[in-house]
């Protein structure tokens, strides 16, 4: 499979293909000093067409921080200056992933709407993580070749996938002189702890997303008296890396009863989870053979699909508000022999996973690493699960060697306790950083609030009464004993899906 490096001539095709918008000007001016921040004015091109003017800063850090004279790297922001006469303390973005761009977050209008907020209160940074987005260097490689056509098959199938995608991106990023277990959180930590430093100011504020989360209380493990406050919605706590399949399962009971209690699919589909499982013990026995349209070639190709292409079709859509809408009237469709709808969403899960792979990703996973204990009740968990190990597919051993085996060890994986303000954000229906994870978190902080958003998924800072509450509690205000509910999922019948998926 042929593998290319995103490097830095090369990063408006990176662009291209995570579709973000926006452009940088020419510099203003650099200030003196190997630590200092390079800051050039800079456009946010949003997905809805408006735009909006920023300033991009760069700021170069070590590679490895217990090396200060060693190798550097440049960690990249998107500012957005506040509105504010007498500005706080300022905050940082730190989106999930691990390696997901905050500067491609930037071009999502719900987003947007909630940073132009919250520059009523400070300046807003969004950090795109050493290794991503606009950073350098950035470990995002792309494949010139598709996938294997049974790479959905097994989980063999698809272990062997993956590791021809990461194997010759880590030898490329190491010939380029990275050091890919110097991409963790720990590093990460001490880089927000530098950029405080270049900004000159006394403390932050930080708002994470999923694995952002992870990144805020090591940041608070390590220099909790630098930090204001802090939101973390979707928590990642320590040693939560690994995902509890038993979370899953919830999950789609939880969801199967939202189904159930649609009027339109109730009567054709009354148990959701039941016809997961079903179709989950067809392939089984039984893979599917699914023509679809390879993005690459624009040729027509027969793929093979096993038990672990549904599952990481199943539990992805659970935990998306706006693929979660068409999940039932897939499985609808299916059961009256149309298999329309499955097919446009077999073709984009193999597209979409041919793309490309960050090295970044799999560092820092690997890094966060699990305790005996936790991977032993993942193991212990998936044995019995309709939906097996699916949301652990990238923490996998053989890959952890290719990059290294980073672990950080038991320490890091220690709980946190603090008296940093913090607000911890669920969604009910989240599969991936279920509420009860948060509470474990939470439990160490006395002066946190946790806010489960009833009938949330897994992200749930789009939502405007959501916003609100984050942006009350970070001016100050007390939020403990708030409500918050958000609309149920609206099901697309089936009609309705083709009419909107198909056209």
């Amino acid at each position: 499979m042929r593998i290319d490096r995103i490097s830095r001539a090369a990063s408006a095709a990176l662009f291209a293909l995570l579709a973000v918008g926006g452009r940088a000007a020419p510099a203003r001016g650099v200030e003196g000093g190997a630590d200092s921040l390079r800051v050039e004015p800079y456009v946010i091109h949003a997905s809805d067409g408006v735009d909006h003017d920023a300033e991009l800063l760069r700021l170069r850090v070590p590679e490895s921080h217990a090396i200060p004279g060693g190798r550097r790297i440049t960690i990249a922001l998107l500012r957005l200056r506040s509105t504010a006469l007498e500005p706080g303390p300022p905050l940082v973005f730190l989106p999930g992933g691990p390696g997901y761009p905050a500067s491609l977050v930037a071009r999502d209008p719900a987003y947007l709407r909630l940073f132009d907020r919250l520059r009523a209160q400070s300046d807003v940074l969004l950090l795109d993580q050493r290794g991503s987005g606009l950073s350098e260097p950035n470990l995002q490689c792309v494949t010139k070749a598709p996938l294997p056509l049974d790479a959905f098959e097994s989980e063999a199938a698809l272990s062997i996938a993956l590791g021809s995608m990461i194997r010759p991106c880590v030898r490329l990023v190491r010939d380029d002189g990275v050091d890919p277990t110097a991409y963790n959180t720990v590093e990460s930590a001490e880089d927000l702890e530098d950029l405080r430093r270049a900004l000159g100011v006394e403390k932050l504020r930080l708002l994470g997303v999923s694995y952002g989360t992870e990144l805020v209380l090591e940041t608070i493990r390590r220099h909790g008296d630098r930090i204001d406050r802090a939101v973390l919605a979707g928590t990642r706590g320590p040693d939560q890396a690994y995902q509890l399949p038993v979370a899953t399962d919830f999950q789609l009971r939880r969801f199967s009863a939202l189904v159930s209690a649609d009027p339109k699919l109730a009567p054709i589909l009354p148990d959701f989870a039941g016809a997961v499982r079903r179709a989950l013990e067809t392939l089984a026995w039984r893979p599917a053979t699914v023509r679809i349209r390879d993005a690459k070639s624009g040729k027509e190709v027969r793929v093979r699909l096993g038990t672990v292409g549904l599952q990481a079709i199943v539990a992805s859509d659970m935990s998306d508000w706006v693929r979660g809408a068409f999940l039932p009237a897939m499985f609808a469709a299916m059961q009256r022999g149309d298999s329309t709808l499955f097919a446009r969403r077999v073709a984009e899960l193999y597209n979409t996973q041919g793309g490309g792979i960050s090295v970044m990703q799999v560092a820092v996973d690997c890094a966060s690493g699990g305790s005996p204990e936790r991977i032993a009740t993942v193991a212990r968990q998936a044995k019995g699960s309709p939906m097996g190990n699916i949301r652990n597919t990238l923490l996998n051993p053989a890959f952890c060697d290719l990059v290294g085996r980073p672990d950080l060890g038991p320490v890091f994986r220690e709980p946190i306790y603090s008296d940093v303000p913090a607000l911890f954000v669920s969604g009910s229906l989240d599969g991936i950083t279920p509420p009860f994870q948060a509470e474990e978190v939470c439990w160490g902080f006395p002066r946190g609030v946790h806010l489960v958003v009833e009938n949330g998924w897994h992200e749930t800072l789009p939502f405007v009464a959501v916003q609100d509450a984050v942006v009350d509690f970070l001016g100050g205000a007390d939020v403990r004993g708030r409500r918050v509910s958000v609309p149920p999922p609206k099901f697309a019948d089936v009609e309705r899906a083709k009419e909107l998926l198909l056209r």
